[in-house]
């Protein structure tokens, strides 16, 4: 191989795992209709092999990117610096945990499924880190706010009706 030859598949190489990521982090939050068993031991991996600063990284950025919707834009104050970082932190931690830690997994899911299968088995953890958002205290509390506001005698009202009381075990009188 030239110099030449190795100096433009340096420059290459970034790009290409730049373009992998963003396809890996956009493919996981896409629904697939069958996952084979590959793609369920990369799930399993990617799972245990992530951290609690992993999965920080994954919340941090997840906000940042769903902040640059039109209806979200006023409600952040993130920096392009700061997007930029999230970006880079995000990209360092697929990279280490595709690569160091569950490469054999993902090498069975690409070989049998193709490559957007490997996003399949980011929806996991997605799933995983959803689940503890929810059950942050100040994240409970905000929900609860949202409850106080509620119409909840107009919402039984609306959707509990006999027929529902009856297919639920309540007898009305």
């Amino acid at each position: 191989m030239s110099h030449h030859t190795s100096v433009v598949l340096r420059q290459k190489i970034p790009l290409i795992s730049r373009s992998l990521f963003m396809t890996v982090v956009l493919l996981g939050a896409t629904q697939f209709a069958v996952a084979g068993p590959t793609v369920d031991q990369l799930s399993d991996c990617l799972v245990k092999s992530t951290t609690a600063t992993d999965k920080t990284a994954v919340l941090q950025w997840t906000f940042v990117a769903l902040s640059v919707h039109p209806d979200l834009k006023a409600y952040s104050n993130v920096t392009d610096e700061q997007r930029t970082q999230l970006d880079k932190k995000l990209a360092q931690t697929l990279q280490r945990i595709l690569v160091e830690q569950c490469s054999a997994q993902a090498k069975a899911v690409i070989q049998a499924e193709g490559l957007q299968a490997v996003g399949d088995s980011f929806q996991e953890l997605g799933s995983i880190t959803g689940e503890e958002i929810l059950k942050n205290p100040e994240v409970k509390q905000q929900l609860k706010g949202v409850v106080r506001y509620l119409d909840l005698n107009k919402l039984m009202m609306t959707f509990l009706t006999p027929d529902l009381f009856n297919k639920l075990g309540v007898i009305r009188k």
